[in-house]
């Protein structure tokens, strides 16, 4: 069973260089299930959030990360096949992410680039507009 402090050993380096929000140990441990992740000799390779947003079937991928020492080897593609199959047993119609950073990843991998007010009012509120993340979207099928 994984950890939280498996999550927040493997996530810190990208919350350091502001690529992933910052999350407490509870938070992590009161959300566990929604991580999906990829795992090697007991190792935590990559993980990811998926979050139901409660509105239309929309879910919110978060802390999505692949550990420095496992990255160009596909687990990304393996990592978000698995979020997709979540979000399909869970399902969703669609799944988003925000982020700053590897928006090319996103459009690369079926994601389609859209607009605040996409997101659901309750979303919307809890947005930070300082942080100016781009938000992606893509359908569950």
């Amino acid at each position: 069973m994984i950890k939280a402090e498996q999550i927040l050993i493997l996530v810190k380096p990208f919350v350091k260089e502001g690529k992933i929000l910052p999350r407490s140990k509870a938070q992590i441990n009161e959300n566990l299930g929604d991580f999906v992740c990829l795992m090697d000799d007991n190792q935590l390779l990559a993980c990811a959030g998926l979050k139901d947003c409660k509105e239309g079937g929309v879910g919110e991928i978060y802390s999505l990360a692949v550990s420095k020492k496992a990255q160009k080897i596909g687990l990304s593609l393996k990592l978000l096949d698995k979020v997709m199959k979540k979000a399909k047993a869970e399902e969703f119609s669609k799944v988003f992410a925000l982020t700053k950073h590897s928006t090319d990843w996103f459009i690369k991998n079926g994601f389609t680039q859209m607009k605040i007010t996409d997101l659901s009012k309750k979303r919307q509120a809890l947005f930070n507009q300082d942080r100016n993340s781009s938000i992606f979207f893509k359908d569950v099928s």
